[in-house]
């Protein structure tokens, strides 16, 4: 059982998670083509360079600060930029030449630029972030495939005889020989050329010129299943802590915080939203791994897990910190859930300075 007394330094989430579907983080659109990320990283099993799918760290914080600004019942508890969930934060608030320690401590009375960090440029004085991510990394073999999508206009519908949909071709193919189309990843028409006795079938890709014109819009997007790797280390012992003076801000409520932080996280994983989700929301389907708590100040040790037996090592390593470091498994979504909730009870470590 979790101590309800215990306080809590650091907590670091070490896990594998697969994500089914999505288009979570790309690398841009050229044209009409959205890439997906490219990651080279050492494989831990053969020791050789790789290249894996990748998401990046800025995309999973942005989800996390975006959690707990919805999670907050009273947005006045936060600055006025953060109301309105802008990236400025504590930038688009303190405009006097204020010294650093006051500026500093003005910014941390918003919730979001505690938690989440922020750079004031006219002091200028920053407050790093007191939660972290690495990038989410896949871990081979990711499956990854290009979807063809288009908007069509209302003339469009005037020149097909015939549609079918997504992965119901049946018999059909498109009548262009050297077409490789998947029918899982384009529908398939029935077009009928002026002059022409019948329609022939076409993919979305092969469409005759005549029938593309009067598509509004043909692009292609990524997609990729697969299980990844997420590392995420979390200091309590920093809620509210003014980085100039090195002392807590009065009338900061540093437990409210430290739970607030703690749900977002659950909410992040339970309902993972980015980039593309509109169309492309992620099939989460299991997340399992462990939980490292830091009770004193001592950092957290974070093996990856791209290891195999990366949870065999952090628990190895906790043993010889056992009055320090404690560590809880878990092997579903809802078991990190659970986990999360039992977390809720401790209380922010403090520093002591004179």
């Amino acid at each position: 059982m979790l101590s309800k007394q215990d306080c809590v330094y650091e907590i670091a989430i070490l896990g594998r998670i697969t994500w089914s579907l999505h288009s979570l983080s790309n690398e841009g659109t050229v044209g009409n083509v959205t890439e997906p990320r490219n990651i080279r990283i050492i494989d831990p099993k053969t020791g050789k360079a790789i290249t894996t799918d990748g998401i990046s760290g800025e995309m999973l914080k942005h989800i996390h600060a975006e959690k707990m600004w919805e999670l907050e019942d009273n947005k006045n508890n936060f600055c006025e930029a953060c109301k309105q969930f802008k990236p400025e934060r504590a930038d688009a608030v303190v405009t006097t030449k204020m010294k650093p320690e006051k500026a500093v401590e003005k910014s941390l009375k918003c919730e979001l630029c505690d938690i989440h960090g922020f750079l004031i440029q006219a002091i200028p004085v920053s407050r790093s972030s007191t939660v972290e991510f690495g990038w989410a990394l896949g871990i081979p073999q990711i499956e990854r495939s290009i979807h063809t999508h288009s908007r069509v206009s209302v003339h469009f519908r005037e020149l097909i005889e015939e549609e079918k949909g997504t992965g119901e071709w049946g018999q059909e193919k498109c009548s262009v020989k050297e077409c490789k189309t998947d029918p899982s990843e384009s529908k398939l028409y029935k077009y009928k050329s002026r002059g022409a006795k019948e329609g022939k079938w076409y993919c979305e890709e092969h469409l005759p010129e005549e029938a593309r014109r009067a598509i509004q819009m043909l692009y292609h997007r990524p997609t990729r299943s697969g299980k990844y790797a997420i590392v995420s280390v979390f200091q309590p012992w920093r809620i509210g802590l003014n980085n100039v003076t090195m002392k807590y801000v009065d009338g900061i409520k540093r437990d409210k915080r430290y739970k607030l932080v703690l749900k977002a996280y659950q909410s992040m994983f339970t309902r993972t939203e980015g980039a593309m989700t509109s169309t492309r929301l992620p099939h989460t389907t299991n997340f399992s791994g462990i939980i490292v708590i830091a009770k004193n100040n001592i950092p957290t040790p974070i093996i990856s897990p791209l290891k195999e037996n990366y949870i065999d090592e952090i628990e190895e390593i906790s043993e010889n910190f056992k009055n320090d470091l404690e560590t809880v498994k878990f092997n579903s979504i809802s078991e990190f859930v659970k986990k999360m909730n039992e977390l809720q009870s401790r209380t922010p470590y403090s520093i002591t300075t004179k």
